[in-house]
């Protein structure tokens, strides 16, 4: 269920609201094993948006990290590319975002971008037929994510509780069209630059999981 100002919202609206975010962003994320204390300046100054809990699907190609997949609750799936670095920050672009059935076009399109996944990805696959199939061309992972959306007229900050392996790891996001905005907001919560972790970045680290 998703929440806008503690009151329920649609899944309709919500999905609509953040299908229209820019494509390509700038973004920092880190991940922490316990509540860094920046984490309630972000919940004084900004506006909760929306939260939800929701469960996730990376299919990571080695050495590619770069380029991540994600299935979300077996309904959506979506394909993040990093295209260029700025300094600590990683600019990112929205490649793919579908939902199923797949398209054939769209599938084509998965494999374009990664080409291990070519063959994969038909327009009669399913969420469970397709997580089959990647799972066996990458590492695969599952989380749950417990997740809170914040934003500005600058920015948005993106704060996930994640259960990852039984273990509880608190990510934050915070991206926007610009590259000083982020830096900005990293200085203002005294969060460190160079500590950027992207999920394909930080996943990779562990073990892949067996469905």
């Amino acid at each position: 269920m998703l929440y806008h100002n503690s009151r329920p919202i649609s899944s309709k609206t919500a999905a609509h609201r953040y299908a229209n975010r820019p494509d390509r962003f700038y973004q920092w994320r880190n991940f922490f094993e316990t509540r860094p204390e920046a984490l309630d300046q972000i919940e004084e100054a900004f506006e909760l948006q929306a939260e939800e809990t929701r469960h996730d699907k990376y299919f990571i190609v080695p050495g590619r990290s770069n380029m991540i997949t994600r299935m979300t609750d077996s309904d959506m799936l979506e394909i993040r590319s990093m295209i260029s670095t700025d300094g600590p920050l990683e600019q990112w672009e929205r490649s793919i975002k579908t939902a199923f059935p797949l398209k054939r076009t769209t599938s084509s399109m998965i494999g374009t971008y990664i080409p291990r996944f070519r063959g994969c990805c038909s327009s009669v696959a399913d969420a469970e037929s397709l997580t089959d199939a990647l799972s066996k061309k990458s590492k695969f992972y599952r989380t749950e994510l417990k997740r809170r959306m914040f934003e500005s007229d600058e920015h948005r900050i993106e704060v996930s509780t994640m259960t990852f392996e039984d273990q509880e790891f608190t990510t934050i996001a915070i991206s926007s069209e610009s590259s000083d905005k982020v830096l900005a907001a990293l200085k203002r919560f005294g969060f460190k630059p160079r500590a950027n972790q992207n999920y394909g970045a930080f996943l990779c680290q562990f073990r892949s999981h067996s469905l």
